[in-house]
């Protein structure tokens, strides 16, 4: 039997924020080349160098056979520097990202630049057969070539380039894209295209993330790099380690927030390289910073000028007169707040207000939710005024059930909010609806939070650096995880005003401290040695920590009242080490980590439910280095944590033991035809049936979109959604009544 609750829906309180809920697109998981872009070529400029990842060089992705060699003498372009030279008889062969694919009847048009000493046929093949054609090169320089393609049947494989013998012919800026219903090359992938425009977002914040600000000064994204021919572009290693054709440019990408219907948000570096590059952060040089910021007004430009403007007229030479109407510009993205970062940003936002008052700067405050940065970067945005900072934070389940009052706090007239990443760090169905609950709670709040995003949004399926991610997709399937599903609901049916809401037979779920645990040492990528370990006061025998390990058990511990020191000294290894104290999953426990990423921080992390999450730093840290020992202790007193490193207290602060809000509502009203039209969100999160009686006056009828069907844990990483959204409806005399099963989150539209 369920339990029933009440929303009694309120007054109007406040205007819906009308650009809410929109989409955080960055070149990590392969979500471009390999995935958003429709190239099926990988490498197709020879430009993949061993600087970006191990491994890599200039015919990645190809296969030669016979007389194959890349050159540089007298290349395409300055930009585009490496070519093949095919001494017949020759072929290159390319695989594209796990084999290139075509159905049968699917048109693709190939093209590259050749050049030859003598007039040549290239013979072109795909996947063994399933297309062929041939290309007629000319005695002479570089000329543009194309042709198009008819698969005759569904196939995978390589696309093969081919010359005779006694020919020679150089190649560059290879390319296969299948053509649309107009018989034009696709830009975009259609499926994940249209997985994109069925979340219904307001806006699409480009290109980064980490990716903007970029692995040290020579890696910033610079826009202007990335607009022109395909073979002028200037390509780049990634923050992530792999390639970056920039065949999705900074026109692709406006372009693409039309295709889909959304107003862009571009993010420019601040003036400053991200702080986690090797060196840290660095500044633009006193002696570029003009040229600088005058390329950011250039990009507002490029964006909003007329034809008659420089770079409108660029604009409309790359085939797009009209103005884009660029209405946002983030400036930075989890920068640290220093002294160099403050000046850079000022001089960047200053300019922006003075040239172009129609766009709205975006600051930021850090990486996370909480700590150093943030404390300095919000002192920051109150000190300048600045109009919406970027916030982000990867949290786990527990803390956003936690957390539904979090924007209660914020002043209404001060800075608002982008909450431009977020994630319940998991694609189990408890982290979407986690989300949706924290999702209710901004939409509450719209004089706070103006703009959100969920992180990251697309990843390829075995080509992944960072999880969960909303969709998964393959060479062939798109697939979606529940949280997409939840950002769906929110972003298909929104509301003019957010109205007060009061919950009745609703009881919070209260969060207990284990009482029972162990202690457990472990290193993922380094050799580490613990000496001198006491426990509780008692002596442990020294441990020895490697990678592919399962740690070493220390001993049974009071997670409320435990205390632990040790020396650990690093032979060798990339990272550092960590110290599990707590039960094991699903149990909550938290992890103590020393130099864990990247070897530059320490950070507590707690996991509920199986699910990790921050909770406290991360700090930043020397690191650990090979023969220089770190003295450790850390102490849990209730629900206190306090870490030290070398005497020096890095953490201290008390576990959140706040209750859990697992069932929650929100209501947004909008006018239609006929009279008032409510929105209403509700999360059931617990176990048990629910039914949510709808308390607004006469009779009333719901259009219920429901995700439900599945349990907690149910959903994997790379897999699709083990639930997806099923719509009825609902009638009643007096308001109108829910169901809603264990673990779900309903959307409905209620017309009283």
């Amino acid at each position: 039997m369920s339990q029933r609750f009440t929303v009694r829906v309120g007054d109007a309180v406040a205007e819906a924020a009308p650009d809410l809920w929109g989409l955080f697109i960055e070149d990590l998981n392969d979500a471009l080349d390999g995935g958003l872009n429709a190239e099926r070529v990988r490498n197709g400029d020879f430009e993949f160098d061993a600087s970006e990842r191990e491994g890599f060089h200039p015919l990645t992705g190809w296969a030669a056979e016979g007389g194959v060699e890349v050159r540089t003498d007298d290349p395409l372009h300055r930009n585009n520097a490496h070519y093949a030279r095919l001494t017949g008889p020759a072929a290159i062969a390319n695989g594209g990202w796990d084999g290139v694919g075509a159905a049968r009847g699917e048109r693709m048009r190939l093209s590259l630049f050749a050049r030859a000493d003598a007039p040549v046929q290239i013979d072109v093949q795909l996947a063994g057969g399933v297309a062929t054609g041939t290309l007629d090169v000319r005695r002479g320089g570089w000329q543009y070539l194309e042709t198009d393609l008819e698969a005759v049947a569904d196939g995978r494989g390589e696309l093969r380039l081919a010359v005779p013998a006694d020919a020679a012919v150089d190649l560059d800026a290879v390319s296969l894209r299948p053509l649309g219903e107009d018989g034009e090359p696709l830009t975009f992938r259609p499926d994940l295209l249209q997985a994109l425009k069925d979340l219904n977002p307001s806006f699409i914040r480009f290109p980064g993330g980490c990716l903007a600000h970029g692995y040290g000064l020579a890696n910033v994204y610079h826009w202007k790099d990335t607009v022109g021919p395909r073979h002028e572009r200037v390509q780049a290693y990634n923050i992530w380690h792999y390639h970056q054709s920039r065949q999705i440019g900074y026109l692709e990408y406006f372009e693409l927030c039309e295709a889909v219907g959304a107003t862009a948000i571009p993010i420019v570096a601040a003036g400053v390289c991200c702080q986690n590059s090797p060196g840290g952060q660095h500044a633009v040089p006193e002696s570029e910073m003009d040229a600088y910021v005058r390329d950011v007004l250039d990009l507002v430009e490029f964006a909003n000028g007329g034809t008659g403007t420089k770079w409108g007229a660029v604009r409309a030479e790359l085939g797009h007169p009209e103005p884009f109407g660029l209405r946002y510009l983030g400036i930075g993205n989890e920068d640290e707040i220093t002294a160099q970062f403050k000046d850079r940003y000022a001089r960047i936002e200053d300019a922006l207000r003075a040239a172009h008052p129609e766009v709205t700067p975006i600051g930021t405050v850090g990486p996370a939710p909480h700590g150093e940065d943030y404390e300095n970067g919000w002192a920051y945005a109150r000190e300048r005024a600045i109009p919406i900072v970027d916030e982000h934070g990867y949290q786990n389940p527990r803390w956003y059930h936690q957390n539904l009052d979090r924007w209660d706090a914020y002043d209404p007239e001060g800075p608002k909010v982008y909450l431009g990443e977020y994630a319940g760090c998991s694609s189990k169905v408890r982290s979407a609806l986690a989300e949706a609950a924290y999702m209710t709670a901004m939409e509450r709040r719209p004089e706070v939070v103006r703009l959100a995003s969920y992180a990251p949004l697309l990843a390829r399926v075995g080509h992944s650096q960072w999880t969960p991610d909303l969709i998964y997709f393959t060479a062939d399937e798109v697939r979606p995880s529940a949280s997409y599903y939840v950002q769906q609901a929110f972003g298909a049916e929104r509301g003019q005003r957010v109205h007060a809401v009061a919950l009745e037979g609703v009881e919070h779920r209260p969060v207990v401290l284990p009482a029972i645990g162990t202690a457990v040492l472990s290193s993922a990528r380094a050799s580490v040695a613990f000496s001198g370990i006491r426990l509780d006061g008692a002596p442990v025998p020294d441990a020895r920590t490697g990678t592919g390990g399962d740690g070493v058990h220390l001993g049974p511990i009071d997670p409320t009242a435990c205390e632990l020191e040790f020396a650990a000294l690093k032979a060798d290894g990339e990272d550092g080490f960590e110290i599990r104290l707590g039960p094991e999953a699903p149990a909550s426990s938290l992890t103590v980590s020393f130099g864990m990423w990247q070897n530059k921080f320490t950070v507590v992390n707690r996991s509920d439910d199986g699910i990790g999450g921050g909770d406290h730093g991360p700090v930043p840290w020397r690191g650990l280095h090979e023969g220089e020992p770190v003295e450790v202790k850390v102490k849990l007193d209730g629900p206190r944590v306090r870490v030290w490193a070398d005497g020096e207290l890095r953490h201290d602060y008390e576990q959140d033991a706040r209750p859990e809000q697992r069932v929650t509502a929100g209501v947004l009203s909008r006018e239609a035809e006929g009279g008032t039209e409510y929105v209403v969100r509700l999360v059931n999160a617990e176990d048990t049936a629910k039914t949510a009686h709808i308390a607004v006056p006469g009779p009333a009828t719901a259009a219920v979109t429901l995700l439900a069907g599945a349990g907690p844990d149910d959903g994997e990483l790379f897999h699709a959604s083990p639930v997806t959204p099923v719509s009825s409806t609902a009638k009643g005399d007096d308001g109108v009544d829910i169901d809603l099963p264990p673990w779900s989150f309903a959307s409905a539209v209620v017309t009283a």
